[in-house]
């Protein structure tokens, strides 16, 4: 339970920090105009906003008995397993483990622990592949979070090249 309060914090916090420092009005409009085309309230636009933005916030208990027979059922598919390489200003000599760096992921961005790929922690820095898509907000806040002591200093890395083999030069 303790653990839902601090998502909530968090994602106040977030909340908070995007009402202060950016113009929402073409989002305000957006969202008006989702609503009428729809024929849903605001707070129904708001809330499933929340849902797509933090699935995980709350777990899925009682999500089927909270919906009704009538109610339809739309999927929302993600691109499957399409994921991004980061690189974490912190290693083995920071004394860094594998939960250290999945728990703080977890807890600070909202992804599932099982959709964070693979994780390769070296000297100096680590290597992590998270799932593709993560907003700037929470890039930001990754950027700033320390595990003992030490900013991760997020930084993301370009996809690599496949081997190609190098033409040869006509003379």
């Amino acid at each position: 339970m303790q653990a839902k309060v601090r998502k909530e914090q968090k994602f106040k916090k977030r909340l908070q920090k995007v009402l202060e420092s950016e113009n929402l009005q073409l989002q305000r409009e957006l969202i008006q105009r989702i609503s009428a085309e729809l024929d849903l309230t605001m707070l129904d636009c708001a809330a499933a906003l929340v849902y797509l933005s933090q699935p995980n916030l709350y777990q899925s208990i009682g999500k089927a008995a909270a919906r009704s027979d009538t109610d339809l059922e739309i999927p929302l598919t993600a691109p499957k397993n399409r994921t991004v390489r980061y690189r974490l200003d912190i290693g083995h000599k920071h004394q860094v483990r594998l939960d250290d760096i999945k728990n703080i992921l977890v807890a600070e961005s909202g992804v599932e622990r099982k959709r964070i790929g693979r994780v390769d922690i070296r000297h100096h820095y680590t290597i992590v592949e998270l799932p593709e898509g993560m907003p700037a907000d929470i890039f930001q806040l990754l950027a700033e979070v320390e595990i003992r002591q030490q900013k991760l200093k997020i930084k993301r890395l370009r996809p690599q090249r496949k081997f190609r083999q190098p033409r040869k030069q006509e003379h």
